[in-house]
């Protein structure tokens, strides 16, 4: 990685991004540092002696120390630096900050050639909307963008909301301490973001260890199959919970609504969470729809 505080001469190119305030990196076809500018490396915090080694190898091991979920991070960068395709999404690091990365590739007779990658701070932007132990939006982001969600005109799709609950949380804490909770709920976190799109899919942490996911799919059968699938990632963490009987495991219940047309927000609200409640009494570890009659009517 080249060293911005250097003597050499730059061309007018690296000139303009050394001025930048987002942390910018080149990396070329067989992912050598090309070039990094300053700015990149006060926003990482890169000790001068990485910065200097142009090992992109070493720089990937620097940041992943500094992120809540660096298995995405690295898993991002694999999937993406041999291909034509755009990026850009937003990294939760542990000290709070969120950074949005972007990135474009170079390609020259075809071929790939190489990639930038910008990183800009974005954590004024985003900390009063985000929720910071689950990397998720928060309830104030919940107020403002659910009732669009809920009430906005027909565009085709079915469009669905659940409301997920850890099974038994409170004696998940009394049992294993809170920091083992809120780790629980740092996991889920991440499986939210993980299987949520990006584009035109929701997930708020609007309680303790309850979560609202809205999105839209093609038809209902994909709506429950994804909280479905949702459910099960849960259980499949493995998480020991001996106050989750008969389960054994930490496991969510969850209500789920679909629909159409448009609902009223708050009355769509009351129904998925009755759908939740009645999950929760028959069984947890389980999925329960809303009256489809009470919901119709309700729209």
């Amino acid at each position: 990685m080249s060293n911005p505080g250097t003597s050499v001469s730059k061309s007018l190119f690296e000139l303009a991004l050394d001025s930048l305030p987002d942390g910018v990196v080149l990396i070329d076809a067989d992912r050598r540092v090309i070039y990094s500018n300053a700015a990149l490396i006060r926003q990482w915090g890169v000790p001068e002696e990485i910065a200097a080694t142009r090992d992109e190898h070493l720089m990937l091991g620097y940041a992943c120390q500094q992120l809540v979920d660096p298995a995405q991070f690295l898993n991002e960068v694999d999937r993406v630096t041999p291909t034509n395709e755009p990026v850009e999404d937003e990294l939760l690091l542990r000290d709070g900050r969120i950074l949005m990365r972007r990135s474009v590739p170079f390609v020259t007779d075809g071929a790939f050639a190489g990639r930038l990658w910008v990183f800009s701070d974005v954590t004024e932007a985003r900390s009063a909307r985000l929720d910071p132990l689950c990397g998720i939006a928060n309830r104030r982001a919940y107020s403002a963008d659910f009732p669009a969600f809920a009430e906005g005109a027909p565009d085709g799709s079915v469009r669905s909301v659940g409301i997920l609950d850890v099974d038994n949380f409170k004696a998940y804490n009394d049992l294993y301490g809170h920091a083992a909770g809120d780790l629980v709920l740092r996991q889920i976190g991440a499986l939210l973001r993980k299987r949520i799109a990006p584009v035109d899919d929701m997930a708020f942490r609007i309680g303790g260890e309850e979560f609202l996911v809205a999105c839209r799919v093609a038809e209902e059968g994909d709506a429950v199959a994804f909280f479905e699938a949702l459910r099960a990632a849960v259980a499949g963490l493995d998480l020991p919970h001996e106050g989750n009987a008969p389960h054994g495991k930490v496991t969510i219940s969850i209500g789920i609504g679909t629909f159409r047309e448009p609902q009223p927000a708050n009355d769509l609200f009351t129904q998925v969470d009755a759908a939740l409640y009645r999950a929760k009494r028959d069984g947890r570890n389980r999925i329960e729809r809303t009256e489809r009659a009470a919901l119709q009517a309700s729209g």
